[in-house]
């Protein structure tokens, strides 16, 4: 059941500073940020158009190249670096050849993944992609198909997990919960996690069991989780009010701060603790989107870090909106670089 009250939608067209947007963007830079979450590898195949199957009616590709990138937790651990920030990764990987290019990876951009435990019996969960197109023309996705496992910590792990969040919490600025369902992250250390945050700013992006993670500063789901989580259908429905309760349902069952809903091509909401208005962001740049693989992991990665700098809750989300506007244009698994999202604040003729 909804929460009583009336709502209204606030816009948030002109309430912004261009300077002190940008000065937000330039405190990014530096600031630690714990991400705890499940890692996950993106693997992309491209091919070329051969022929039909005359096994079966389906297209033949001669394959052109394969990537495998950051996903999941592990591109939230991306965007937050080429935002700035320093990310500090607490995660499980599988000991086999995608666990391994992702450390492989992530080391080689800098990172420390001390903190990432390698397993024998678990298998880094794969999305892999396939890609068909011409060449040097824009491939058009055919399949997925995932690969995936459920890791069960053993009290060991949890204890050696639980003394390293509350060291690396001990010096970080912000903590990050990337929760995909594959076991890394549990609700007894993600309670920890916000026990030892003393105040300091703690997002949630969970994709299918939310409620679990409460005591959280903020959670960001898109509108879909928002509603299976708030029990409505969002996306048939045109009643702004509709959205407007099921963020309150969210921020009081999670007793969070705010929520932060993102809604595709029609922008962000913002619900804050106690508003009797929604935040409403309109959604940046052109509807000509690219690929939305990850987006959802820029947008919170960009909201955990600018919380980090100091901003506001409106302002983080402000500048979450250029950042997931900016990467939807950009195929597969991409991140977003700080001088782009200087660019976007400069270039936006909408702030003051």
């Amino acid at each position: 059941m909804w929460p009583s009250g009336r709502f209204s939608r606030y816009s948030l067209s002109r309430m912004f500073d261009r300077n002190r947007l940008l000065e937000l963007a330039g405190a990014m830079k530096g600031r630690l940020v714990v991400v705890y979450g499940d890692v996950v590898a993106d693997r992309f195949i491209y091919g070329n158009p051969k022929r039909i199957s005359r096994e079966a009616p389906v297209l033949i590709l001669r394959h052109a190249r394969e990537d495998l990138l950051l996903g999941g937790g592990a591109n939230a651990i991306h965007n937050i670096l080429t935002l700035g920030g320093l990310p500090i990764p607490v995660s499980v990987v599988g000991n086999d050849r995608e666990g391994n290019a992702l450390l492989e990876t992530l080391v080689g951009k800098g990172v420390e993944c001390g903190a990432i435990m390698r397993l024998d019996r678990y298998r880094t969960p794969t999305k892999t992609r396939v890609l068909g197109g011409m060449p040097h023309s824009s491939m058009q996705q055919i399949v997925r198909y995932d690969i995936e496992d459920v890791v069960e910590l053993t009290e060991a792990e949890s204890e050696r997990f639980s003394w390293i969040l509350r060291d690396q919490m001990a010096v970080a600025d912000a903590a990050l919960i990337s929760d995909y369902g594959y076991g890394a992250v549990t609700q007894t250390l993600a309670a920890n996690l916000t026990g030892f945050s003393r105040g300091k700013p703690v997002t949630l992006d969970s994709r299918y069991d939310l409620l679990r993670f409460t005591d959280v500063t903020a959670a960001t789901p898109n509108e879909e989780e928002a509603a299976a989580t708030a029990g409505v259908d969002l996306q048939r429905c045109e009643d702004d009010e509709a959205i407007m309760h099921a963020a309150q349902a969210i921020q009081q069952a999670l007793d969070s701060e705010a929520v932060l809903i993102t809604r595709g091509s029609r922008g962000m909401v913002l619900y804050e603790r106690g508003a009797s208005s929604i935040s409403s962001i309109p959604v940046w740049g052109t509807d000509q989107v690219a690929d939305v693989t990850g987006a959802g992991d820029t947008v919170i990665a960009a909201f955990t870090l600018a919380l980090a700098a100091g901003a506001s809750f409106v302002e983080a989300a402000k500048l979450a909106n250029y950042c997931g506007g900016i990467v939807v244009m950009k195929m597969g698994t991409a991140t977003v670089s700080n001088d782009e999202l200087c660019h976007a604040i400069e270039r936006d003729e909408q702030l003051r």
